[in-house]
């Protein structure tokens, strides 16, 4: 009887590291899939100097690219985004020199039993784009 207590208890630990280490993966791919969304965003802006000349080449990019689309707590308000529906969000800024962009992405935690656990954003911004000389 002692042998299979230990047994099913051996079992049980096992399992539950293998639940551990799948979920550490699937929080590594989603975090990994948010970066290379943001740096795929922000390089289609540079190319096309702009968001208004990148949006369809982003919004092709995003819908292909299988990006899970975070509906959270965006921390800047909507007014300030210039698309902020697809789960990123793009800020127009202005230097002196032009203007720049900063993209948002969030890492989306939605577990199937446990729910949403929360949204971190990631965050990085375009090169200067110059209005003229």
């Amino acid at each position: 009887m002692r042998e299979a207590i230990g047994g099913t208890l051996l079992i049980q630990l096992v399992m539950f590291f293998i639940v551990i280490y799948v979920a550490f993966l699937a929080i590594a791919i989603n975090y990994s899939i948010t970066f290379r969304v943001k740096n795929q965003i922000i390089t289609l802006i540079e190319e096309y100097e702009g968001y208004d000349n990148a949006k369809p080449y982003i919004e092709e990019y995003v819908s292909n690219v299988g990006y899970y689309k975070a509906n959270g707590d965006f921390t800047i308000s909507k007014d300030v985004c210039v698309n902020n529906t697809n789960g990123y969000c793009i800020e127009e800024l202005t230097s002196t020199r032009g203007k720049y962009y900063r993209v948002t992405t969030y890492v989306s935690f939605d577990f199937p039993i446990i729910g949403r656990l929360t949204n971190f954003p990631v965050s990085g911004e375009t090169r200067v784009i110059f209005d003229g000389i």
